[in-house]
Formats: structure tokens, C-alpha cells, sequence
């Protein structure tokens, strides 16, 4: 793998779909593998801290607020190769409200993780459809050129869901409302994945004396850093 030294990774998603768990226990994750050395906080210890205090207490994250937009900055080194990753924790009605919070993402972003839990209830399913093409829309400027930086697309709570191929979901899961599959020809680097913040739910877990354990959350961010 070859890694520029510093990369911002924008995470998008709607209300509740679960960015700060997965960004919280990404950060846990990472510090667990044995191919990432010196990996340490320039901000968001405590913010960080402070969130994973909710997970191991059973409760999980409180919904983030509007106004709170609070930078995790970290550096590291993967396979030897000193790396800066920036992203922001930012509130799911700041990013489905398409306005300047959205935009900084975009604009700020070497590369893009949008989560997407795969309920079937209509308004979120259709919500979060519009808010990647959208996305796609506004980083190909009206879909008038091909853009190279990388779009993971995760579903997550896959503990819940057991998704086994992301990619032939993605289009049984999009396409009744619209098909995403072309819109996605525009982003030369895209891929599906399917995570679990938690490994199961974390009432359950705390009941049973156990500790959350995340599933592939770490996928995502290393091919988006990767690849961009």
C-alpha cells in the first residue's frame, strides 16, 4: 500500500444510521492491529473517551447535536508509512439537510465512507438513496465529469441485517427507488461493504458480561485510505 501523510475521510449518513459508533469503534479497532504503530490523538481523546464511557455502559452514543461538529484528528503509521487522518463527527439532519455542513465534507474530503442502514422502512430507504446521489451529483459538478477519489459504501448494524455480498444488496436495495447503479459509474473507485459497530446489540452484550466487538469496521476506512 502506498499512503499520502495526511488524508481527510468525510463520513456521511442519515439520523441514527450509526457514524459515531462506527467512528468511535473504527478508532478502537485501529489501535488493536498489529500492522498500525504510533497511532496517537491530536484531537478528540476526550470526546472519544467520553463516547466509548456510553458504549461499555450498554447505552451507546448520544444522538449527535446539531451544533456539534467535533474533529478527530489522528496520526499513525500503516505498513510504515506515516499517515494524518481528519474527519469530523457532525449531526445526521446537518448532512440530510444538504447544506453547508455537506459541502464542507465534500470539498474537505480526500475520500468519502457513506453509511447506510438497510431498513426497509420507506422514508429512510428513500432518504438515503437521495442523499447518495447527491453526493455523487455534487462531487461530479452535475454529473458532468468522472471524479477518482473513493466512495465506500457501508451497510451497517450488519449483526442485525447478515448481509453477505454488499454489492448485489446495494442494487436490491436501491434500485426500487432508483437506480443507483449509473449514477455510481461517475466515481472511478467505489465499493460495498457491510460492518457491525457493535457485533450484536449492546444491551444484550452488557446482560451477558460481554464486551462489544466490531466486525470489519476497519474495511471501509483502510480502502478509502488506500485508494485515495
Amino acid at each position: 500500500m502506498l499512503f499520502r501523510r495526511s488524508k481527510s475521510i468525510s463520513i456521511f449518513g442519515i439520523r441514527a444510521v450509526g457514524k459515531t459508533a462506527y467512528l468511535v469503534m473504527l478508532i478502537n479497532q485501529l489501535s488493536k492491529m498489529v500492522n498500525i504503530r504510533d497511532m496517537h490523538f491530536h484531537s478528540g481523546l476526550d470526546y472519544y473517551m467520553k463516547m466509548m464511557q456510553w458504549i461499555l455502559r450498554g447505552d451507546g452514543p448520544q444522538p449527535t447535536k446539531p451544533a456539534d461538529r467535533i474533529l478527530i484528528h489522528i496520526k499513525m503509521k500503516i505498513e510504515n508509512k506515516s499517515v494524518e487522518i481528519r474527519t469530523l463527527d457532525v449531526a445526521g439532519g446537518d448532512i440530510e439537510n444538504m447544506g453547508e455542513v455537506f459541502k464542507m465534507l465534500i470539498e474537505g474530503g480526500d475520500g468519502y465512507i457513506f453509511l447506510v442502514e438497510p431498513t426497509p422502512d420507506p422514508e429512510r430507504k428513500v432518504t438515503q438513496v437521495w442523499l447518495i446521489y447527491k453526493l455523487v451529483e455534487y462531487l461530479t459538478q452535475g454529473f458532468k465529469y468522472k471524479v477518482k477519489k473513493p466512495l465506500a459504501i457501508a451497510f451497517t448494524k450488519n449483526d442485525i441485517y447478515g448481509i453477505k455480498d454488499p454489492k448485489k444488496f446495494f442494487l436490491e436495495y436501491t434500485k426500487p427507488v432508483y437506480n443507483l447503479e449509473q449514477v455510481l459509474t461517475r466515481v472511478k473507485k467505489h465499493e460495498f461493504f457491510a460492518i457491525s459497530s457493535y457485533g450484536g446489540d449492546l444491551e444484550e452484550l452488557k446482560m451477558q458480561g460481554l464486551e462489544p466487538k466490531p466486525v470489519d469496521v476497519e474495511k471501509p476506512f483502510l480502502w478509502v485510505v488506500e485508494n485515495s
